[in-house]
């Protein structure tokens, strides 16, 4: 442990640095695999795990972090619902549409776990930042999580395009 950080910091710095690299991507609204819309939210999960075992670690009750879970759940599943998507059924290819809520939802990770650090390095007094932090990222998480679970039946009843030109 060095100034109090951990390897689980590493971890979550280099997480959060991947999730930022797949929502560019998927940003460009070029087309890609079913299976790629859902690295992202594979990856905001972990983070949001780590963050909140930090939490629970440091005696925090759990029941704080289903409220920012749920609103997230219930933002990213409108989202979802309502975001114009083309699928092609045969060569299961898809191209979303390349808005920026994604990308702007994908770099708070990196500034919740930003507070994470911050709240480890400053002790005791930076309690609140680390709860902050993991209220962001959880929140982050449950909007990206209801947004593929939305996708994905979406991806599964969406009519053909074809998209393999």
């Amino acid at each position: 442990m060095i100034f109090h950080l951990n390897l689980l910091h590493l971890v979550l710095v280099l997480s959060a640095m991947a999730a930022v690299y797949f929502a560019l991507r998927e940003n460009r609204g070029r087309v890609m695999r079913h299976r790629r819309l859902f690295s992202l939210p594979l990856l905001a999960m972990v983070v949001a795990l780590i963050l909140l075992l930090f939490q629970l670690a440091a005696h925090q009750p759990a029941w704080t972090f289903a409220v920012p879970f749920g609103l997230g759940l219930a933002g990213g599943a409108l989202r979802g619902a309502t975001m114009k998507l083309e699928v092609d059924q045969n060569w299961h290819l898809v191209r979303p549409t390349g808005r920026r809520a994604l990308f702007w939802v994908s770099l708070a990770l990196p500034i919740a776990i930003g507070l994470e650090i911050a709240g480890t390095l400053a002790g005791a007094p930076g309690t609140p930042l680390r709860l902050a932090g993991a209220h962001v990222a959880i929140l982050c998480t449950g909007l990206l999580v209801g947004r593929a679970l939305v996708l994905a039946v979406r991806l599964w009843r969406a009519p053909h395009v074809d998209l393999r030109r």
